[in-house]
């Protein structure tokens, strides 16, 4: 019984301390699963934003691109189009005709893929808000980056549709 003794002794001192020491692995386990999933979170969020700074840029610039085709169509360019005495009458001929009708074309295609790249942007931006908040930023930016593609398209089409109706003026 004296053999015995000893070894229950340890063995019952040995199995709270491996108990407690199991207990500190599985805490310092999930602790890393945690901090693994902020900086998954953080990441993801450094993703969104920087994404949402390309859609703000290309907000400002569909603005801008919209303001310089407007100026087009002011009355110091449109008057010598339509004036019957000045060389570059859109009346004159067949020719010129054609050239009133793709510079119209364009101006109107470009004002008209900048509002809706405007107003892409801005629904875009709020739906992936808002997935960010009720969702996850994951999701937020997976929406971002599946529809940033059209977003380039229209910008790249308007100012293509920019640069053919400026280079018609010149």
């Amino acid at each position: 019984e004296s053999c015995t003794t000893p070894r229950n002794s340890r063995a019952s001192t040995l199995a709270p301390a491996q108990a407690r020491a199991a207990m500190w692995a599985a805490v310092k386990a999930a602790s890393v699963k945690q901090e693994n999933l902020v900086n998954l979170m953080q990441v993801d969020m450094l993703q969104l934003s920087v994404t949402q700074t390309q859609l703000d840029n290309l907000c400002l610039q569909s603005t801008l691109i919209i303001g310089f085709t407007l100026s087009i169509l002011s009355g110091e360019t449109l008057k010598p189009l339509v004036d019957d005495s000045e060389q570059s009458c859109i009346w004159k001929s067949t020719a010129a005709l054609a050239f009133g009708h793709i510079l119209f074309y364009m101006i109107a295609t470009c004002i008209g893929c900048c509002i809706v790249n405007i107003c892409l942007i801005s629904y875009l931006k709020q739906h992936s808000q808002e997935a960010a908040l009720t969702v996850s930023t994951g999701a937020a930016a997976a929406i971002t980056r599946r529809h940033i593609h059209l977003v380039n398209t229209l910008f790249v089409t308007a100012m293509i549709c920019f640069s053919i109706a400026a280079a018609f003026l010149v």
